[in-house]
Formats: structure tokens, sequence, C-alpha cells
């Protein structure tokens, strides 16, 4: 970390009288850990990126673009906008070249610190009402009001560049495969939304946001905040306390991510529900009495829900595929079989919600689940493997999305 440059970068923003929070992480902390610790800075994450223009003149001139992380310049658009077709992303190797002694988390978003390069930056930031940046890397940062930092800013010029989610989503399967049309024909869906998992990241949550609207022009995201409690106690919060912060982290997801789904309005409209609220409901109890029945009676069922909370539990090297939270249980109780066994069966409850609430969106007449990954239960109910599962199942078209970086 180079405290000089943070020093200049304090200063600067002393000078301007800008309100701001410095940010800073000891080093035991890896990326995974500081972003669990600030998993809603990311949607007000900006960064700087290079950009090559070659003018008409022939003369090469690089500039910077600060943009929203979870968003990447649409490189056309900028070819319109000034005229030119020879505009590229700064390579790696030009841009250490460019700045021998730095490297690109150093490129700090005011044109103060970068007398001889122009910036601009994407109208887009002006959304928001407060945003922040990295020194470096992520465990360093200044957060701080947009108005302060369009003051510090200065005489910026804020342009119209179009951008795309910086991740691109693939339909990785269909089922059954033979409803693949669905995606055409249907026009809601439901996406189930995961707390704390990696697959949700706001980055990765727009490129879902993005794809969903193309083919869409309704969706339910169903905010886990009720079984999320389970989650937060299989992993080590005391019972008493893991409801309320579950309760807690999904509002300020419904309440954060509101940015990301708004963005889409006019395709798809998005309706942001609390799983919390669905659990209170009859039928969101009949259904979870008739699956818990079905767990308990039918032996090919219940294999499948065990199998679920065994990948879960068991194997230190994986995710959740609903929750996304590492799978370190079964090592960390390896020596306690009674607790690893609670917890296996915390996973199977979980799971069980996971369906009665999916079983209700259908009744409603969504049929359509979407989601990054794969989670088997729903293919196997979505393909009649539970023929004593609730009727409903046998609308259901599980789609599995696949997730690639731009």
């Amino acid at each position: 970390m180079n405290c000089t440059q943070v020093h200049q970068l304090r200063e600067f923003l002393d000078s301007k009288q800008a309100h701001y929070i410095y940010l800073a992480y000891s080093n035991a902390y890896c990326a995974e850990k500081i972003q669990d610790c600030e998993f809603g800075l990311e949607r007000t994450l900006i960064e700087s990126v290079l950009v090559n223009i070659v003018h008409d003149d022939h003369h090469t001139e690089v500039v910077m673009m600060v943009v929203p992380a979870t968003r990447r310049i649409e490189l056309d658009s900028l070819r319109k906008l000034w005229g030119t077709n020879r505009i590229e992303f700064v390579g790696k190797q030009q841009a250490q070249q460019l700045f021998p002694d730095d490297d690109m988390g150093a490129l700090l978003p005011f044109q103060h610190f970068h007398a001889d390069m122009r910036l601009f930056y994407a109208d887009e930031i002006l959304q928001l009402q407060e945003l922040n940046f990295c020194i470096r890397n992520p465990s360093n940062r200044i957060k701080m009001p947009l108005n302060d930092f369009l003051i510090a800013a200065g005489p910026t010029e804020a342009i119209g560049v179009a951008t795309i989610a910086k991740y691109k989503i693939e339909v990785a399967q269909v089922f059954p495969q033979n409803q693949r049309s669905a995606l055409q024909q249907s026009g809601h869906c439901m996406l189930g939304y995961s707390l704390q998992s990696q697959s949700f990241t706001p980055a990765k949550l727009a490129g879902m946001a993005e794809w969903i609207s193309r083919h869409f022009s309704e969706c339910s995201v169903l905010i886990g905040d009720g079984i999320h409690r389970i989650t937060l106690e299989i992993n080590g919060t005391p019972p008493q306390y893991a409801e309320n912060r579950a309760l807690r982290m999904g509002r300020e997801i419904i309440d954060g991510d509101a940015i990301i789904f708004n963005r889409h309005q006019r395709e798809c409209q998005f309706h942001v529900i609390s799983t919390a609220e669905l659990q209170k409901t009859a039928s969101y109890h009949a259904y979870h009495q008739a699956l818990s029945r079905l767990f308990a009676e039918d032996d090919k069922f219940h294999a499948s829900v065990r199998l679920f909370a065994q990948g879960f539990v068991g194997n230190s090297s994986m995710r959740c595929p609903t929750s996304g939270i590492p799978a370190v249980i079964g090592h960390r109780f390896q020596q306690d079989p009674e607790r690893l066994e609670y917890c296996r069966q915390l996973s199977c409850l979980y799971l069980l919600e996971e369906v009665a609430i999916t079983a209700m969106l259908i009744q409603q007449g969504v049929f359509v689940f979407v989601y990054p990954g794969t989670l088997t239960i729903m293919q196997e109910l979505s393909l009649g493997e539970h023929p004593g599962a609730p009727e409903e199942f046998k609308q259901l078209v599980s789609v599995n999305l696949r997730q690639k970086r731009r």
C-alpha cells in the first residue's frame, strides 16, 4: 500500500473541504472477506478505465473514463460520440508503459492527479447518492457523497456514454428441455436471490437483470431473507440473532439493489419480494407441510434433499449451490458428528422452505424459475421425478444461467 498516495489524496480532499470516510482493512482480510464485510459497497463502486483514441490527424490520445464498477463502457457509443472508429481499451502492457511505477488500481478518479490526460465521467454516476473507489486494492477505499465528489472533481465533463453489464449471462440448461421456448413465450419469471452469495454480487446481478429484461416483461425477485437465517445459524450465528440479522440484510438488499432493477423498468417490471413475508401466509404453510410430509415418507425425495444437505456441510472445498456460502461445516465439525448432523438437518429445512416458496409463485402463474448455477431439486421437480410433490411443479420450467465476465 502506497501511504504517500493516500496522504496526497486525503490532503487534496481536505483542501476541497470534502466529506469522506477512509476505509482500510488489515492484511489479514482477503478480498472475499472484505466483500462479505462491505457487500453493499460494490453497488456504488466506481473505477477508472483507460481508452485509446486515434484522431483523424492520426494523433493518439489516452483518456480516462470513470464509470460504475458494475458496468462496462460500450465502445461503439464512444466511437459515435467522438466521431472516430479507432477507439479501443488500453491494454495491460500499454498501461504499464504509461504508469511504470503504478498499477491500474492507483488511477485516482480526479483530474488533479492526471494533468497530462483528459478525464471524463459517465453520466450514470450522477444517479448515485454516494460512491466509493479503491486506492490500489479493495482493502483501501474512499467513500463519499456524490455532491462532495463532484465538487472535488472540479470542471470535469460528464458524458452520456452507453454502458453494458460487466457480466454476460447465458442459458446453461433448461428443464424440461422441450420448454426452452418458454424463454420467448412466458412473460413472467421468478429469480431466486441468495443472500451473501458470490453469484449475486452487484456486477453479476446487473448482468442478470439485463438478461431478464431482454427475455421477460415481468420478474419476481425472491429475496431469500426468510430462509437465510438458516445459513447464518449453520455458519455460527446464534439462533436468537439469526432471524433479525437475515431480515436486516434482506432490507439492505431490497433498498440497495433498487438502482440495478430500476435501470430496466421500461423493458421489464421487477417486483422485489421479501420471502419472509411470503412465509407468513397460509398458502406457504400448506405447501411447506406437504413437502415436509413428502420428505418424511418418500425415500427418493428424502434422498435428493439429503444430498443437497451433504453437499453443503460435507465438503470444505465446495460452495452451497443456493446460499453461495463456503461449505466448510463438514470440516469444522468433523470431530463433532452431532453438530454435523444438526447442520445437515438445517440444510434440509432450508431447501424445503425454498421449494415451498417456489410452489407459491407457480400457483400465482409464474412458471419459470431462473437461477445462476444448478439447483438439482428444481430440475428434478420440473421433470416430474417426484410425483408426490404438489401438482404445481408439473408446470415448472427451471432455467440455469451461466455468468461470464466480458
